[in-house]
C-alpha cells in the first residue's frame, strides 16, 4: 500500500515556482504541437492520447470532517511518435488544485496551477541479429515497474515517488520518472536492461502548507524532556547529493519467459529516494526552536520475482536485500546526542496469489521485512510485516465494477480500506465513486496515524 511508502523523515519541499511551472508546461504543450505538425512528413506512426480528471473529496473523521480531502482538476496527455527503428515518447498533465490555490487564506489562481513532466525519452532499437536478438538504447525521463508485488515496494526501488496523496489504489500511478540512460539486449525468452541515472530525483512528499499529511510528517511543535513547553519546529535544509559523474545511481534488470514460469533478477547501488533527517535543538537565543535537516545515503539492493501460472492462479514470489542500508533513527535518539542514522542490512519477502475467473479478480498477499541489528534506537521495528486482499467484479458487460482493496498490518492490526464503484457512462467516460479509511489497532500503527484522513471522493475522467 501506498501508505507504508510514508515514513517518519522529511523530503525535498518545493517542486519550483508557478512561473517556473507554467513556463515548463508551455514548453511541453510546443512541443506537442510541433511534432504532431511535423510528424506527417517524418514519422510511420503517431498516437496521440489523454484524459481529463476532476477528483472532489471529503474527511469523514475527526476534526477535519466535512473539509476538502482534494479539489483537483487534470488534462494529461501521452504523445509516442514512432518512426524507422526510433521512437520518442512524451507524458505530462497540468493541475488546478484549488486546495492550494487557498493556501494563505485569500484565492490565487497561480498557487493552485502546476504540471508535471512525467515521460520524455528517445530510444532506437536494432534491427534483429545473431538468433533473434535486438540491442535498443533510450535516452531521457522514463519509469520502469520493477516487481511483481500488487501496491507494495519490495524489488521496486529503482523510480521514487510521490507521496503527496493517500490514495492507495493508484500505487502504480506514483511512480516518478528517473533522467536515465538505458541499455537493453533482448531475444526470444529473455531482456536485459542496464541503467546509469547521472542526475538523482527524490520522493516528493506532502510538506505544503495546503496538505493534511503535512502535519503528520513535520508537526509544528514537539515536547522535549526537561523543557515546560513544546518547542517549536522549523525545517532547514534538505541537501541533495552534488551533481557529478561521483554520484550517478546504477541498475540493472534480467528478465526470462520460459514456457512455464517467468522470473527477474535486480540489481541497484545508488541513493534511497527518502532522506535521512536530523533534529538539532537550539535554546538561544529564546524561545528554543528545533531545526530539522535532511541528506540522502547511498545503498545496494539485490532482488528477484517469478509468477508461476497454475490452471486459473498465478502464484507469486518476490524478494529483495537492501545491503548497507541506512536507517533512521528516532528523534529522542538524535537530541540525546547520538546518530542520525544506523547502516543495516534488509531482507523484505512477499508471497501472493491471483485468481481470475468469470469477471471476479482477486489478489492476496503476505509480505514480511526485516533488519538485521539492534533496531532499538529506530523509527521502525525489527521485523514489520502484513497482509493484503484486493477483489474486483465486473458488472453488465464491464460497464459497471465493483473494487475492494484492504491491507492489515500484523505489528499493530491497524489497517486500511478502499471501496470503489466505477461506473463507464460510455466507452471514453467513467464515473468513481471511492472511499479511504485508515484504521488504528493496538496503537495507532503505519494506518492508523492516518484516522483523521478517512475520506470520500467523486471523480469524473473522460479518455481520448
Amino acid at each position: 500500500m501506498k501508505a507504508q511508502a510514508v515514513r517518519t523523515g522529511m523530503a525535498q519541499l518545493s517542486h519550483g515556482h508557478s512561473a517556473n511551472i507554467v513556463r515548463s508546461f508551455f514548453a511541453f504543450c510546443m512541443c506537442v504541437l510541433f511534432v504532431r505538425a511535423n510528424g506527417a512528413l517524418y514519422a510511420q506512426d503517431i498516437t496521440f492520447s489523454g484524459s481529463v480528471q476532476t477528483a472532489l473529496g471529503v474527511y469523514v473523521r475527526g476534526e477535519r470532517t466535512g473539509n476538502f480531502s482534494r479539489a483537483q482538476e487534470t488534462a494529461a496527455g501521452e504523445l509516442d511518435v514512432r518512426f524507422a527503428n526510433c521512437e520518442a515518447f512524451i507524458a505530462g498533465n497540468v493541475f488546478f488544485n484549488a486546495l492550494a490555490s487557498f493556501s494563505d487564506g485569500t484565492f490565487s489562481f497561480a498557487d493552485g496551477l502546476g504540471a508535471e513532466l512525467k515521460e520524455a525519452y528517445f530510444s532506437w532499437t536494432s534491427p534483429e541479429f545473431g538468433r533473434g536478438l535486438t540491442a535498443g538504447i533510450t535516452v531521457g525521463r522514463q519509469i520502469s515497474a520493477w516487481g511483481k508485488a500488487d501496491g507494495i515496494r519490495i524489488a521496486d526501488v529503482l523510480c521514487p515517488q510521490n507521496l503527496t496523496t493517500m490514495n492507495a489504489a493508484n500505487y502504480s500511478e506514483s511512480r516518478l520518472g528517473i533522467d536515465a540512460i538505458k541499455g537493453t539486449l533482448s531475444g526470444m525468452i529473455f531482456s536485459l536492461d542496464a541503467y546509469w541515472i547521472p542526475f538523482f530525483r527524490p520522493s516528493a512528499l506532502p510538506l505544503q502548507k495546503w496538505n493534511a499529511l503535512g502535519s503528520l510528517l513535520l508537526p509544528k511543535s514537539a515536547s522535549v524532556p526537561g523543557l515546560p513547553t513544546s518547542v517549536p519546529i522549523v525545517l532547514g535544509a534538505i541537501s541533495r547529493p552534488e551533481v557529478k559523474l561521483a554520484n550517478g545511481s546504477y541498475a540493472a534488470r534480467a528478465s526470462f519467459w520460459l514456457s512455464r514460469i517467468d522470473f527477474s533478477l535486480y540489481g541497484y547501488y545508488g541513493f534511497d529516494d527518502f532522506p535521512i533527517v536530523n533534529y538539532a535543538l537550539a535554546l538561544v537565543p529564546a524561545p528554543p526552536t528545533i531545526t530539522v535537516s535532511g541528506n540522502y545515503y547511498r545503498y545496494g539492493m539485490a532482488g528477484f520475482d517469478m509468477a508461476l501460472p497454475v490452471s486459473t492462479l498465478v502464484f507469486r514470489l518476490e524478494s529483495a536485500c537492501l545491503i548497507n542500508r541506512a536507517f533512521q533513527t528516532n528523534a529522542l535518539h538524535i537530541l540525546s546526542g547520538g546518530t542520525t542514522y544506523k547502516r543495516m542490512h534488509e531482507v523484505r519477502g512477499l508471497f501472493g496469489i491471483d485468481w481470475m475467473q468469470s469477471g471476479w479478480t482477486v489478489t492476496a498477499q503476505y509480505y514480511g521485512d526485516g533488519v538485521f541489528g539492534n533496531s532499538a534506537t529506530l523509527v521502525r521495528s525489527a521485523y514489520e510485516h502484513g497482509t493484503t486482499l484486493s477483489v474486483s467484479r465486473s458488472f453488465f458487460s464491464e460497464t459497471l465494477t465493483v473494487s475492494f482493496t484492504g491491507a492489515l498490518r500484523w505489528n499493530n492490526f491497524d489497517s486500511f480500506v478502499n471501496a470503489k464503484v466505477q461506473y463507464a457512462l460510455t466507452d471514453a467516460i467513467a464515473l468513481v465513486l471511492a472511499f479511504d479509511g485508515y484504521f488504528p489497532g493496538k496503537n495507532d500503527g503505519e494506518y492508523g496515524r492516518y484516522k483523521d484522513l478517512s475520506c470520500v471522493r467523486l471523480e469524473g475522467i473522460f479518455r481520448f
